[in-house]
């Protein structure tokens, strides 16, 4: 009786990875996600399109509790200011829905002079749409609007210039 049960459940483990093997492949040769666009306003009221299709976008999410966030966002400051007019735009995106108010998200970002395009994502939209699990997270989106590049954690200056070589 255990033998049958032994042989059964090897049997089922076995087909389980023959039958998982095929789409694994697929998933390989799958195109890149091309992520829902969203017509969204930066805290400025600036509108701005996600993705920005036609221009290569890196697209940042971050809150202003998170520790790995406040050491890497004047990273993105002095690459944005020395990177304005490159073909890469920085958009990022505060999880407004995961802090303790807006009021809060302002306040950081005059007192941390952040001047680049900020988006408030308050009903966790683009934080669903992007799968967005762990902050940060940053995403290379090329010219057609499709992700290229994921990085979760924390980014540095040089990872930020690798990005955007062409």
């Amino acid at each position: 009786m255990l033998t049958k049960r032994l042989t059964l459940t090897t049997c089922l483990i076995l087909f389980a990875m023959i039958s998982w093997l095929p789409l694994s492949a697929q998933a390989a040769n799958k195109q890149p996600a091309v992520p829902a666009v969203f017509l969204m306003k930066t805290i400025e009221g600036e509108d701005i399109s996600i993705p920005n299709k036609g221009q290569k976008t890196i697209l940042h999410f971050w809150t202003s509790w998170c520790p790995p966030c406040k050491k890497e966002l004047p990273q993105f400051q002095s690459f944005y200011e020395a990177h304005r007019s490159d073909s890469v735009k920085l958009v990022t995106v505060n999880l407004v829905n995961s802090e303790q108010n807006q009021q809060v998200v302002e306040d950081f970002i005059k007192a941390n002079h952040l001047t680049f395009p900020i988006v408030l994502d308050t009903k966790g939209d683009l934080m669903k749409e992007y799968h967005i699990i762990t902050i940060p997270t940053s995403f290379l989106l090329n010219e057609k609007g499709e992700i290229e590049e994921t990085k979760v954690g924390p980014m540095t200056a040089e990872q930020l210039k690798e990005w955007t070589k062409e």
